[in-house]
């Protein structure tokens, strides 16, 4: 396996992150004191990631293909989809060129590419599944293996609803997705727990017993540890990071949902 430490993401080697949004019903809840619902504040999250990478992509006048990012949304209509919408509508994997060429709209003098959306169940597993068969067939392509290992972000706010007995079929999922690599090291998955409760928020942990929720605890064991370049980004956002924490937060805020997207980006 090759050294990440001084690996350049490139369009020649670009780096692929896949979002899973819960599009569930739930969604549409208030999202702890903030005054929009979660599918609102999640989002306005995406978008606000989506306008930040492509800024960063930026040669001159030319958005330069160094990311190419899916979303999968879970839960409208009980199923699973692209969650791409407008010109994008239907396609699975993006190179964020294409993704600056082509915006939904504007908000707030700035682009978006989603919008909120809340109904039906949570069939997480497929959501899992999906991502597990868009990454290998990723990785299997081109040059892929020599590339940074896909970063894949699930942001739910429940539980799943096709997950199986003692979420096993959910486990086996995640864990088949978790083998799958590049030359670089093991594919990255981060859980972020958002609420609609005023409870304490847990941030980065590195064990969860304190946690009575048993959905929190497999979330957590779905997530693989932060490898040295998020840590450093988490440390330069002010969480206090614990060693072996992993890619996990559970009641976090607006801001730490912006920020966990943040961490989970490449620089």
């Amino acid at each position: 396996m090759t050294d990440l430490t001084n690996f350049t993401i490139s369009s020649t080697n670009p780096c692929l992150i896949i979002f899973l949004i819960d599009q569930s019903g739930s969604m549409s809840d208030k999202f702890g004191n903030a005054s929009h619902d979660k599918s609102k504040e999640v989002a306005n999250a995406i978008n606000e990631l989506l306008y930040e990478v492509g800024l960063r992509c930026y040669s001159g006048d030319e958005v330069k293909n160094r990311f190419e990012i899916g979303i999968i949304g879970y839960g409208k209509d009980s199923k699973v989809g692209s969650g791409w919408e407008g010109n994008l509508s239907n396609k699975w994997v993006v190179s964020i060129k294409n993704i600056f060429e082509h915006p939904l709209g504007n908000e707030d003098d700035k682009p978006i590419w989603i919008t909120p959306i809340a109904s039906g169940s949570t069939p997480m597993k497929q959501a899992f599944d999906n991502a597990k068969r868009l990454t290998q067939d990723w990785i299997n392509w081109g040059n892929h293996r020599e590339c940074h290992p896909p970063i894949i972000i699930n942001i739910t706010d429940g539980e799943a609803t096709d997950a199986g007995n003692n979420y096993q079929d959910l486990i086996n999922e995640v864990n088949q997705l978790k083998q799958l690599r590049t030359n670089y090291g093991l594919v990255n998955i981060l859980n972020i727990h958002i609420s609609g409760k005023n409870a304490d928020r847990v941030l980065f942990p590195n064990e969860v017993s304190h946690l009575n929720n048993k959905f929190s605890k497999l979330l957590f064991d779905m997530s693989t540890h932060l490898n040295e370049n998020m840590v450093r980004i988490a440390l330069q956002k002010g969480y206090n990071i614990p060693n072996n924490a992993k890619g996990y937060i559970y009641n976090g805020n607006a801001v730490d949902l912006i920020n966990f997207l943040n961490i989970g980006t490449p620089q």
